[in-house]
């Protein structure tokens, strides 16, 4: 069922004269309503302003933005960085360089939509992946390009990344989307990047959301510095807007929020863990705060119990009907008891 407020979702929701507890959505770190990250924004408003309407390109820029590229590359692991409006955008511009420069370009099985342009090839299945890569790199002079979600929600990718070790990786190039990653794990919240530069590709891009744990509205893609330039001279690059300087700020500015956040989700992570009497009734990645299930009768005992999450058909209206339950940095340890307490009884 869909629900529509009239405000920002936070640790509790009304709907209909109900106070639901909310444990949906993507707002990991919980700042979409933090006070101390909405104070610094308002900060960076009154200094740069709510938009900046200038091409990146333009003759007059400002320093915040390299700034703040150069503080997510260097936390990353990247060389470079660049950002973009969106987390769509930024996926959009790397593929279409891709694909423009003649390269195969292939999806995994459930690669996020920001990723399956027009032209790349979606697979539907692992061994279907296998065979492709293997036939691209016999016949093609251009490394083949493989797409994916590094965090995925089926448990194929993230953390051990075990089905790309059976590629030969010395001969692709790695493009992931690290939406769900950035900002929740690796190093202090630094993703899934480093993690896949030990792979040893011959080539890795990472794109992804900033709009998720960061709470930013952008996008950004980190590479070498080489490709990143090449990235920056494109038409797709000069001709879109970039996004709001006050955003750019605001993810500088507030990286000690983002640590104790982390830490708070973290520790929100570990007491759900050790309450809940059968988690294996879960699709759950170690380290990442979501828990799938596929059960209507669950789900709908759960939202009778005064609890709202993540719950749609997906990929379209057509597909099954996906529960998801997320912690965030915002839940109390007393929302997080409640919460296990519930599924333990349902679990009975």
């Amino acid at each position: 069922m869909a629900h529509s407020l009239h405000h920002i979702p936070d640790r509790q929701i009304i709907i209909d004269g109900k106070t639901y507890l909310y444990f949906g959505g993507t707002a990991y770190l919980g700042l979409q309503n933090y006070q101390p990250f909405k104070d610094l924004y308002v900060q960076n408003i009154s200094k740069y302003g709510m938009h900046y309407g200038a091409s990146r390109k333009s003759n007059v820029s400002l320093d915040i933005y390299d700034k703040t590229e150069s503080y997510l590359a260097d936390w990353v692991g990247s060389e470079s960085c660049l950002t973009m409006s969106s987390g769509y955008l930024a996926a959009q511009l790397v593929v279409q360089s891709f694909i423009t420069k003649g390269h195969t370009v292939i999806a995994t099985p459930n690669a996020h939509a920001a990723l399956c342009a027009n032209g790349v090839v979606v697979t539907s299945s692992y061994d279907e992946l296998g065979h492709m890569v293997s036939e691209e790199i016999s016949t093609n002079r251009l490394m083949p390009v493989l797409l994916f979600d590094t965090i995925d929600f089926s448990g194929r990718q993230y953390p051990n990344f075990d089905f790309f070790k059976q590629l030969p990786l010395d001969k692709m190039i790695l493009i992931g989307d690290d939406s769900h990653g950035i900002g929740l794990v690796g190093q202090n919240g630094n993703g899934c990047h480093n993690m896949l530069k030990e792979l040893n590709p011959a080539k890795l891009m990472m794109c992804c959301s900033l709009g998720k744990a960061l709470g930013i509205q952008a996008g950004a893609v980190f590479g070498n510095t080489h490709d990143i330039k090449l990235l920056r001279s494109t038409p797709f690059y000069g001709g879109a807007s970039p996004t709001s300087p006050a955003f750019m700020a605001t993810l500088f500015d507030a990286r000690e929020i983002y640590i104790e956040r982390l830490q708070m989700l973290e520790d929100n992570h570990r007491y759900f863990i050790s309450l809940l009497k059968n988690p294996s009734f879960f699709s759950h990645m170690e380290g990442h705060p979501t828990f799938e299930f596929q059960d209507i009768e669950m789900a709908t005992a759960l939202h009778k119990d005064g609890f709202v999450f993540t719950n749609f058909n997906y990929p379209d209206e057509n597909g099954p009907l996906i529960s998801r339950i997320v912690l965030s940095a915002y839940h109390n340890k007393e929302d997080v008891q409640r919460l296990a307490e519930s599924l333990n009884v349902l679990f009975q």
